[in-house]
C-alpha cells in the first residue's frame, strides 16, 4: 500500500526551496537584534564580528543538516532524523513540541507582532482588533497553504523577495553613505554595556544565534522538493549563505550611519538609520521591510511545519488523520488546519503563549545538538548509505555545531528566569512521553 507521504507533489524548484530557507530565517529581529548586541558591547568590530561569526556557526549547522537531507528527503525532516537515529520516542518528543507549542507559539507571537506593526505604521487599531487581525492573517495563510504548497510556496516567495529587496536597499543607501555616523539623541541615558569585552560578546552571540535560526525548515518539505537529493542539500546551505551576507551587510550598513550609542538607544534605531540615509522615505522602508519579513516568516512557517505533524501521523504515533494527505491538493490538509487553528487561537493569550515559548527554548537547542549527533550515528551505522551530499569538514563541522547547540542548552538552562520556567518547559516535553506510550500501544492493539 502506498504511504501517503508518496502522494506529495514535488512542485518545488531549487529556487522554491532556497527562498522558503531564506524567508524561514530572516523575520523582524534583523531589525531590531543590533540594539540587543550594541546594547552588550559598544565596539563596531565586535559587532559585525558577531555576526560573521554567528553565520560560520549557522553554516555548520546548514551543512551537517544538508547531509542528513539528502540521505532522507522525506517529509518531517528533522523529525525523521531524530526516529532513525534514537529511536521513535525522541523522534516522537520532537514532533510534540512543536506541534503542541513551539510552531503555533511562534506562529501566533510573529502574527499578534504584524499586526502590531500594522497598526503602528497603517493604521491604528485598539488591541483587540489587533488580534483578530493577527488571527485573520494566520487563517488566511492556512487556507492558501491548504489549497496547495505552490500556492503556499508562490506567497512566500513574494514576501521573502520583498524582505531582501527593502533591505538590499538599505544596504546600498548605508554603504554610500559620506557622513558621520549619528550620535546617540541623549548620550547619558545611554547604559554602559553590561559585560566587559569578552563577556558581551558572548552574550550578543545568544541574540544572534537565534536570528540564523531556520534553515532547519527546509528539510520539512524535502518530499516536495524536485531532485531532492541534490537541492534539498543546495537550498539550505544558499539559503543560509544568502542570510549571513544580508545580515552583515545590513550591520556594516548600520555601523557607517550610527554609532553604537546610537544603536543601543532605541529599539527604533534602524528607523533613524534609514532616515539619515535615504531621508523621510528610509522610515517608510523600514515599516514596510518589517511588515513584508513578519508575514513572509509567518507564511513560511505555515507552510513547513504542518509537514512535521504529518509524518507523527503517518508513522502511528499520532491521530493518523494528520497523516492523510488531502486527494486533490496533496498537502496535509488536517495538520494544517489544526496547526493554523490552534495559532489563531494562541494570538488570545498571548502573555501565556510568550511564558511558554521562553520556557521551551531550550527544547528547540536540545534537539539541534541531538541533529548534530545523529550525523555521527549514521556515519557509524550506515556507512556505505549512498550520500549523495556529504558534510565537508566532517567531524569538525559537525562537531564545532554540537558543542555549540549544548553550550545553548545549558546557557538557555542556567539563564531561565525562574526554576518556574524551567520546570514548565521540560514539563511541556516530557509530557510527549505518555502520549507516545498510549499511541504506540493503540497502535500495537491494531496490529
Amino acid at each position: 500500500m502506498t504511504k501517503p507521504s508518496d502522494g506529495y507533489l514535488r512542485a518545488l524548484s531549487l529556487k522554491d526551496a532556497t527562498l522558503l530557507v531564506i524567508g524561514s530565517i530572516i523575520g523582524s529581529g534583523v531589525f531590531f537584534t543590533p540594539q540587543q548586541i550594541a546594547l552588550q558591547t559598544d565596539s563596531r568590530v565586535a559587532q559585525i564580528g558577531v555576526w560573521i561569526l554567528g553565520g560560520v556557526i549557522a553554516l555548520c549547522g546548514a551543512l551537517t543538516y544538508a547531509e542528513l537531507g539528502a540521505l532522507f528527503p522525506k517529509a518531517g525532516g528533522v523529525y525523521v532524523f531524530l526516529r532513525e537515529a534514537y529511536g521513535g520516542l525522541f523522534g516522537f518528543l520532537y514532533g510534540w513540541a512543536v506541534i503542541l507549542v513551539i510552531a503555533p507559539g511562534a506562529i501566533a507571537w510573529v502574527a499578534a507582532k504584524f499586526a502590531e506593526q500594522i497598526s503602528h505604521s497603517v493604521v491604528a487599531l485598539e488591541p483587540t482588533s489587533q488580534r483578530v487581525l493577527a488571527a485573520a492573517t494566520i487563517l488566511l495563510l492556512t487556507a492558501l497553504n491548504v489549497r496547495g504548497v505552490k500556492w503556499g510556496s508562490a506567497v512566500q516567495n513574494v514576501f521573502t523577495a520583498g524582505k531582501l529587496a527593502a533591505i538590499l536597499v538599505l544596504v546600498a543607501a548605508g554603504l554610500a553613505y559620506a557622513g558621520d555616523p549619528l550620535p546617540p539623541v541623549d548620550a547619558a541615558a545611554v547604559p554602559p554595556p553590561a559585560h566587559g569585552p569578552i563577556a558581551g560578546f558572548l552574550a550578543a552571540m545568544v541574540p544572534v544565534l537565534f536570528s540564523y535560526g531556520g534553515w532547519q525548515n527546509g528539510t520539512y518539505v524535502a518530499a516536495e522538493v524536485k531532485d531532492p537529493l541534490k537541492n534539498v542539500p543546495r537550498s539550505m546551505i544558499l539559503g543560509t549563505l544568502v542570510v549571513v551576507a544580508t545580515y552583515v551587510s545590513l550591520n556594516v550598513a548600520f555601523a557607517r550611519l550610527l554609532e553604537p550609542g546610537a544603536m543601543a538607544e532605541s529599539g527604533t534605531f534602524a528607523t533613524r538609520a534609514a532616515e539619515a540615509a535615504l531621508g523621510s522615505v528610509g522610515g517608510t522602508l523600514v515599516a514596510a521591510g518589517i511588515l513584508v519579513s513578519v508575514f513572509g516568516i509567518c507564511a513560511a512557517m505555515l507552510l513547513t511545519n504542518p509537514r512535521v505533524a504529518q509524518a507523527v501521523g503517518e508513522d502511528g504515533n499520532f491521530f493518523e488523520a494528520f497523516g492523510k494527505l488531502h486527494p486533490r491538493f496533496k498537502t496535509p490538509a488536517l495538520a494544517i488546519g489544526v496547526l493554523g487553528a490552534w495559532s489563531a487561537t494562541l494570538v488570545f493569550f498571548m502573555a501565556q503563549v510568550n511564558e511558554l515559548l521562553n520556557s521551551i527554548v531550550f527544547a528547540d537547542w536540545l534537539f539541534f545538538a541531538l541533529v548534530a549527533g545523529s550525523l555521527f550515528v549514521f556515519r557509524r551505522k550506515r556507512p556505505d548509505a549512498p550520500r549523495p551530499y556529504v558534510c565537508p569538514g566532517y567531524p569538525v563541522v559537525p562537531l564545532v555545531f554540537l558543542v555549540l547547540a549544548s553550550a545553548m542548552v545549558v546557557n538557555t538552562i542556567v539563564n531561565s528566569p525562574s526554576w518556574t520556567s524551567r520546570i514548565l518547559g521540560m514539563g511541556v516535553v516530557a509530557s510527549g512521553v505518555p502520549v507516545y506510550a498510549l499511541f504506540r500501544m493503540r497502535t500495537r492493539r491494531a496490529s
